[in-house]
């Protein structure tokens, strides 16, 4: 019988030690035993604290040393775990909720700029950048004046940032997600890892899932009974929804949200762009798009007199 310590190998017969193999005292070289495969840290063998055999078999000269070592293997078991749960995927989930944050961020001070505005001046239609801009440009130098200036350049920089944010998904999401992107578009694409959490949840949730996706309380109210289920999520954003008639948004959903399930499998698999799943979606939609409104709104009134 083995028991693998992490500073070395106990054979043991009977419960007695029979043979040592001691692992060298590379730290770099432990901490990758220890992503490879678990090594006992803590505890006995044989009857004897880890410590103590470290210190018998001459691993270690003392239990302080012992000690510093276990401490430093901590360590920089801890970094490589952290360097290793670091992703690309992850990286683009960073900067949709950094894109979040700033949203929230320029709407409440955009609106207090208004508000500080409107103070001072007539009552204007501009808001956001348009305002701050305006402000910036303005010839009154009085100090009031200077302060929202100063506050105007601030929020300026905030919108310059997120769509610095926006350009950085756009080059580095076809890089991380290929098909995703060719299918959703870099920016809902992106959207979509950051409500699942990663590539790899996206990739295992069924089309019907990634249907409704961002549609949580409308799915509540379903689920309750207060409400028809709902027929699409966050993926309404994608123009080929967004630009459809009423009666065909459901159908083009489920066509859309079935090939965003099988581009996220391509790039968690395969990484590779698949030109057809375009090709084959954008040929579902006009057959969709084809249909006679009124066979559509038949369709929907059958499926909702449907006994349960």
């Amino acid at each position: 019988m083995q028991i693998r310590t992490w500073f070395g190998i106990f054979t043991l017969d009977d419960n007695r030690i029979i043979n040592v193999e001691l692992f060298q005292k590379d730290l770099d070289s432990i901490t990758k035993h220890l992503l490879e495969e678990p090594l006992l840290m803590r505890g006995r063998v044989a009857g004897s604290d880890l410590c103590d055999l470290a210190i018998k078999y001459g691993f270690a000269g003392s239990k302080s040393e012992y000690d510093t070592l276990l401490h430093e293997l901590n360590i920089n078991l801890a970094k490589e775990q952290v360097a290793m749960s670091i992703t690309p995927d992850s990286k683009i989930i960073a900067a949709v909720e950094a894109i979040d944050d700033l949203n929230e961020t320029s709407n409440l001070l955009s609106e207090r700029l208004k508000e500080w505005f409107i103070m001072n001046f007539e009552d204007t239609d501009l808001k956001g950048e348009e305002l701050a801009r305006n402000i910036v440009e303005m010839n009154d130098d009085s100090e009031e004046i200077l302060i929202l200036k100063g506050f105007s350049c601030s929020l300026l920089e905030l919108y310059k940032t997120r769509r610095e944010i926006e350009e950085y998904l756009k080059v580095n999401m076809p890089h991380t997600a290929p098909n995703i992107t060719g299918i959703a578009g870099h920016l809902l694409g992106a959207r979509l890892l950051s409500i699942t959490g990663s590539l790899k949840n996206l990739a295992s949730m069924p089309s019907s899932t990634i249907q409704v996706i961002g549609a949580n309380n409308a799915l509540f109210k379903h689920l309750k009974g207060k409400a028809p289920s709902p027929k699409h999520g966050v993926i309404f954003r994608h123009p080929l929804i967004n630009t459809a008639p009423r009666w065909q948004r459901g159908k083009i959903a489920r066509a859309l949200a079935s090939k965003i399930s099988l581009a996220a499998r391509y790039d968690l698999y395969s990484g590779e762009l698949k030109e057809d799943l375009s090709r084959e979606l954008m040929m579902k939609v006009d057959v969709i798009r084809k249909q006679p409104a009124k066979t559509m709104k038949k369709i929907s009134g059958l499926r909702s007199r449907r006994p349960r």
